[in-house]
């Protein structure tokens, strides 16, 4: 069944569409585009009519990154052999090389002249959906400190990077401990003792969950004083935390240190995890207070 749409519909299409259009002729120069091509390619149109397509606002590209001007160009393929290509990429320089999905497809001018049309999607939704569940996988949805595998991540890094340097590192293991992990209130007290240990933190330094009830820090450039310190910040709020009456049920908190002069640079973490474990006093590495 066919259909007609009108000039004017048309060009409300063209003027209105989220998806960046644009229309080139034989010598690939741009025609016309729209709005949303201009967004999306950060190209006004003043500046890009007449100017090369993939001279300077899109590159069509393969899925392996490579360009196709000069080998297999969608633009060529539309406008003298009216082949349709409807899974493209595109780099955009005007957006630092940002990639776009995209499509090419051939079309006629009002006076029968070859053209084509480029239509660029806009994925921006879709990037920031992407972002935002990168971040919840960064994050621990309980504690708000990093979550355990994007920590060890970042462990891992900061301790080649350190021993390639020759700096120094210390690490706390902090572990809650109690009839509170029994209860409702398991998760508040869970975030409650990730608050404490963010807010006594450098911007430098590094925390995260490693476990249902242990909570692993890195400290760049510090030795055992500076980590014990930490752990006094740290006590200090837990303390503020205790008085609000807030937790009826016992609640403990221990912590255990791990620094680069007695255990090396491979075995911080694992290290203050022991002391804990031992339960040793601060010196060398473990502190605790019980719960009422």
């Amino acid at each position: 069944m066919g259909f007609e749409i009108g000039r004017e519909r048309l060009q409300e299409l063209f003027e209105h569409a989220s998806d960046g259009v644009m229309i080139i002729d034989r010598a690939l120069r741009i025609v016309a585009l729209n709005p949303a091509a201009e967004r999306l390619t950060a190209s006004a149109a003043s500046e890009s009519v007449g100017v090369r397509v993939c001279s300077e606002v899109a590159v069509c590209q393969n899925a392996e990154g490579f360009e196709l001007c000069e080998t297999a160009c969608p633009g060529v393929a539309a406008l003298e052999r009216g082949e349709s290509q409807t899974t493209l990429d595109v780099n955009i320089p005007g957006r630092g090389g940002q990639v776009a999905p995209a499509a090419c497809i051939p079309m006629k001018g009002a006076d029968g002249t070859p053209l084509a049309m480029i239509i660029i999607r806009d994925v921006s939704d879709r990037t920031e959906l992407e972002e935002r569940v990168l971040a919840v996988e960064r994050f621990d949805r309980v504690s708000g400190l990093y979550a355990r595998t994007y920590f060890d991540d970042l462990y891992r890094r900061e301790i080649k990077l350190a021993e390639r340097q020759g700096r120094t590192l210390a690490a706390v293991v902090t572990v809650l401990s109690g009839d509170v992990l029994d209860g409702p209130n398991a998760d508040q007290a869970i975030r409650a003792v990730g608050e404490a240990i963010r807010a006594s933190l450098r911007k430098v330094d590094l925390a995260g969950r490693h476990d249902y009830q242990i909570f692993a820090t890195v400290l760049l450039d510090t030795d055992a004083a500076g980590a014990a310190s930490l752990i006094s910040r740290i006590e200090s709020r837990i303390a503020a935390i205790r008085a609000t009456g807030t937790f009826k049920e016992s609640f403990a908190v221990r912590h255990g240190i791990g620094t680069v002069g007695e255990d090396g640079y491979g075995g911080l973490l694992r290290a203050a995890r022991q002391r804990v474990a031992q339960g040793k006093t601060r010196e060398p590495g473990v502190t605790g207070r019980k719960g009422d």
